[in-house]
């Protein structure tokens, strides 16, 4: 009887800690995802490199600058897969109050997408 008591409670206990776990490891890939990048100095101009022609479903992420361990490093474009009802805002360099320059992450907006370059604007509303 002891036995058993001890396996249905330590079972519980197990898979409680063992998800504890789980969680430890996402909120570290997260905190490692969020990390603020910020430079005393402005980064490089672009690459010029050519960019695809839009594909259906998916958003563009142009090539950016980062910084690895102090280096600039290039990152090159790539497609995301489109989420329905939202929009892409690509990763890019803003300068901040202070004259340092802040890397800010690309992220999904809810929102519609900005029309792709060289597109006629959309008509007005009636």
């Amino acid at each position: 009887m002891t036995t058993r008591l001890l396996g249905i409670v330590a079972l519980p206990v197990f898979l409680a800690l063992a998800s504890c776990r789980g969680l430890f490891f996402w909120a570290a890939e997260t905190a490692i995802l969020t990390a603020v990048i910020v430079s005393a100095t402005a980064p490089p101009p672009p690459q010029v490199v050519l960019i695809p022609p839009p594909r259906e479903g998916f958003a563009w992420q142009p090539g950016y600058w980062t910084l690895q361990d102090g280096q600039w490093a290039w990152v090159n474009g790539y497609w995301l897969e489109g989420r329905p009802g939202y929009g892409w805002t690509p990763a890019h360099w803003e300068q901040v109050q202070d004259g340092s320059w802040q890397l800010v992450p690309g992220h999904w907006d809810a929102s519609p997408p900005p029309p792709p370059p060289g597109a006629p604007p959309p008509p007005p509303p009636q």
